[in-house]
């Protein structure tokens, strides 16, 4: 019997919520606390509902062939897996996965290893998991499967907006963040340049002042005279950049201290995930909270975030 539209939509919701559980658990293991994972701030990762209610329209032919249905398993996942991450990257600038340190993957979105566990996963749905959730679905009145499946699809549509904006400010903070630590370093620069300069302009100086005197017979106290006077014109050039240095680092930390519940929840819901436009910013970011939160525990400082263990791509 074919599934109706709300059948469909209840699958999409059930298994991501199953998805969100089986990402939070995964989550709980490798890193020993609890991590809101997934796209949304809702319990629900769209990805495993939109996959496994792919896998169950499109393999019902072959369900019962073990071989062709893992195959096409692995086909619809890893398809799946690549669009989305492209898609995402392209609308949002932002990678939030990457498996780019594993062995035979295409373009970091996906990777053999993963593929096959998927596959794996979904033939344990399809032919275990899927017939009691189809059978308590069809169970339900229409009249309650569509209100469930309505009232589901407005939270989902209110979570999907509230985290939009929340990537669009992420976005922005980025870009502060780049313009901010590309004026320290560009001021940085500038009062190295000074400091160069002005060495060399008074060595010159120096030295034809010498020059001079000695030609004269006279004796070192204007050369010194003229020394402390350089020296002096020089501090008066470099104070202005100092305190103007000292303010920018202060407003850059700030800024990192900064944690809105909703960016400091993706990026701990995605602790691979960097960022095309301004990559250095959102690393920064990432290792000033896992340092702030290591100092508040008392843990050992993280490593920085290119000597981590690459094969952990989401």
């Amino acid at each position: 019997m074919p599934y109706s539209p709300t059948q469909l939509m209840l699958f999409f919701f059930i298994y991501g919520f199953f998805g969100w559980c089986a990402e939070v658990a995964f989550a709980a293991f490798r890193e020993g606390r609890f991590v809101n994972r997934g796209f949304l701030n809702g319990p629900i990762c769209p990805i495993y509902g939109f996959g496994v209610v792919a896998v169950v329209l499109l393999l019902r032919p072959v369900a019962d062939n073990l071989p062709l249905l893992y195959a096409g398993a692995v086909a619809v996942t890893t398809l799946l897996e690549w669009l989305t991450g492209y898609v995402l990257e392209k609308v949002f600038h932002a990678r939030w996965w990457d498996y780019s340190n594993c062995r035979l993957n295409i373009g970091g979105y996906v990777c053999l290893t993963f593929s096959l566990l998927w596959g794996a996963a979904c033939v344990v749905v399809v032919r275990v998991v899927h017939p009691p959730v189809e059978h308590i679905v069809r169970l339900l009145p229409r009249a309650a499967a569509v209100s469930v499946a309505c009232a589901l699809s407005a939270t989902l549509a209110i979570d999907l907006a509230a985290t939009l904006a929340t990537i669009r400010r992420l976005g922005r903070r980025l870009r502060r963040l780049n313009d901010l630590a590309a004026e320290i370093h560009a001021l940085s620069d500038n009062i190295g340049r000074v400091i160069s300069d002005g060495t060399i302009s008074a060595k010159r100086r120096m030295e034809g002042a010498r020059r001079f005197e000695e030609a004269r017979a006279g004796t070192p106290q204007r050369i010194d005279l003229s020394r402390r006077a350089v020296s002096e014109r020089l501090e008066q050039g470099l104070d202005a950049g100092r305190r103007r240095l000292a303010s920018l680092r202060e407003k850059l930390a700030g800024m990192l201290d900064e944690r809105p519940f909703g960016q400091s929840r993706l990026i701990n819901a995605f602790p691979h995930m960097t960022s095309s436009a301004y990559p250095e910013a959102l690393a920064a970011l990432r290792e000033h909270w896992a340092r702030k939160r290591c100092s508040r525990k008392g843990e050992k400082t993280p490593p920085p975030e290119d000597a981590r263990d690459g094969a952990e791509a989401r």
